[in-house]
């Protein structure tokens, strides 16, 4: 049977979302009374301008992702990062979630999440050229002192929930500091979007990946429809991908984000696992993979 490869669109996005969602939901249902939900925190000088924040993902299997968290440079080492990292989990626990998730780079924060109760879950290595690349995980259903740092100014200030416009300026912030640490290999991320269509127009495949600023080959999801599974069709558009990636000059794969029901095709691939989030959802684990080009 002939195949066509052609770029997706957006309303393609939003449906493979709903069919691997559905999957998903279908291995490990949702708990009863959950819902996803994005939260901004931030904090403000006196002149009403956003000085530190972060933003929190909540999942509906009851963990979290401390996505973002931004402080500006004449603020650190004033307990500012700490105050949102406790804000942030009060906020998890308040939607019973019993775990925070993160990721953080070398030149980033992690011995102050180390300080929070965080523990490494995996490195890795060499993303951006020369640095590493941390997952951690705290679990919030286990009691244990609080960290204060010794200099603590935060009550200073007043920790709000913020905008999604406040969301945009927090990521934007941290994404600059990033730049300035480690110069970025292209100016925007390279969507690499495609989908594979049938003899008679039917989508029967689709990967959504691109090239990272820092030159990571980025995979956000994939799916192929169940008829076509075990064909080769989702290793084939995955090779295909993977060499057009090479081509806007990735030295690397990664598939971050990957459950334990997920994560054999890209491991037939030849990808390998370099981080584990034991228990998320429960009774289940979430992977980083990676591939070296």
């Amino acid at each position: 049977m002939e195949y066509k490869t052609i770029p997706c669109t957006e309303d393609d996005e939003e449906l493979i979302e709903g069919k691997l969602t559905k999957i998903n939901h279908a291995v490990v249902p949702p708990h009863e009374g959950t819902e996803e939900e994005e939260l901004v925190f931030k904090i403000e000088n006196g002149e009403g301008a956003v000085i530190a924040g972060c933003i929190v993902g909540i999942g509906n299997w009851q963990f979290a992702i401390l996505d973002i968290l931004w402080v500006d440079e004449k603020y650190r080492g004033q307990g500012l990062g700490s105050a949102l990292i406790r804000e942030a989990e009060k906020a998890a626990i308040e939607r019973n979630c019993y775990a925070m998730l993160l990721g953080t780079f070398d030149f980033q924060a992690k011995p102050l999440y180390e300080k929070h109760g965080y523990t490494l879950c995996g490195t890795i290595k060499d993303w951006p050229k020369g640095h590493e690349n941390y997952s951690m995980m705290k679990r919030l259903d286990q009691s244990r002192p609080a960290y204060i740092p010794k200099k603590d100014l935060s009550a200073q200030f007043e920790i709000r929930p913020g905008s999604e416009e406040d969301g945009e300026v927090i990521g934007s912030r941290l994404g600059a500091y990033n730049s300035a640490q480690v110069p970025r290999a292209h100016k925007e991320y390279i969507p690499l979007n495609k989908k594979l269509l049938d003899g008679d127009g039917n989508l029967i495949a689709a990967i959504f990946a691109g090239v990272g600023r820092w030159n990571s080959f980025e995979i956000y999801m994939m799916w192929v429809d169940e008829p076509y599974r075990n064909q080769g069709i989702g290793s084939d558009l995955l090779a295909a991908t993977e060499c057009e990636a090479k081509g806007h000059g990735a030295y690397f794969a990664l598939a971050e984000g990957l459950f334990d029901w997920q994560a054999d095709f890209f491991k037939k691939n030849g990808y390998t696992a370099v981080g584990t989030w034991e228990d998320c959802p429960k009774g289940h684990r979430i992977y980083t993979l990676e591939k070296r080009f």
